[in-house]
């Protein structure tokens, strides 16, 4: 009796499982995600090039909100990954306290970013056309985020580390990816350097200080 064996067009998952399946999933859904959100980048770039009179927002006394937002996120981004180094080294106390406070952290950025989709509405057509659709889906980042970090609770609270090896990972990438693009739409849609906005960061803490 002859055995049976799978043609060779058929993908061989030996080394591979769920795990591995979710982040590949993460990451193609996220690379999916760039394109759309591309879009969006790239004519507020062009729009404000095009007529800067026009296109260019003034958020008036809510200048430092994108920047404030911007800092909520990379305080969660830096929390997140003392988290995934105490999750990996199995310091689950750690990890629980570190996410905990990354739960914080996510739901200050969400809050800090509903007040700029607010006030870009609230600035007319210009915003709207240039930065609503662009707060709208890093809104809907965040909510992604804070729905990961409550599952993340969830399966710890039920002690299930099967699961949280599969899912960890995966969270890791959406937060990280939310990081990398809160940075670089603050840095294209309010046209400042890396350097300007640490410098800003020195300033404001300076005034904190003093």
């Amino acid at each position: 009796m002859s055995a049976h064996h799978a043609p060779d067009w058929v993908p061989h998952r030996s080394g591979t499982g769920s795990k591995d399946d979710g982040i590949l999933a993460t990451w193609l859904g996220l690379l999916s995600f760039t394109f759309f959100y591309g879009t969006f980048l790239a004519a507020n770039v062009y729009l404000r090039g095009w007529a800067p009179d026009k296109f260019t927002v003034d958020f008036g006394a809510n200048a430092d909100l994108p920047a404030l937002t911007t800092i909520c996120l990379l305080v969660a981004g830096f929390v997140v990954l003392l988290a995934g180094s105490f999750f990996r080294n199995n310091q689950y106390k750690k990890f629980q306290g570190t996410m905990i406070v990354a739960t914080l952290a996510f739901f200050g950025y969400a809050i800090l970013q509903m007040w700029l989709l607010v006030d870009a509405y609230y600035l007319g057509t210009a915003a709207w056309t240039t930065h609503l659709a662009l707060y709208s889906l890093q809104f809907a980042l965040a909510i992604v985020d804070i729905i990961f970090v409550l599952m993340i609770g969830k399966k710890f609270a039920e002690r299930n580390e099967k699961a949280l090896r599969r899912l960890v990972p995966a969270a890791m990438s959406v937060f990280m990816y939310t990081v990398l693009v809160g940075i670089l739409t603050l840095v294209v849609t309010d046209m400042i350097t890396v350097g300007q906005f640490a410098s800003w960061c020195g300033e404001k803490l300076t005034a904190i200080v003093k």
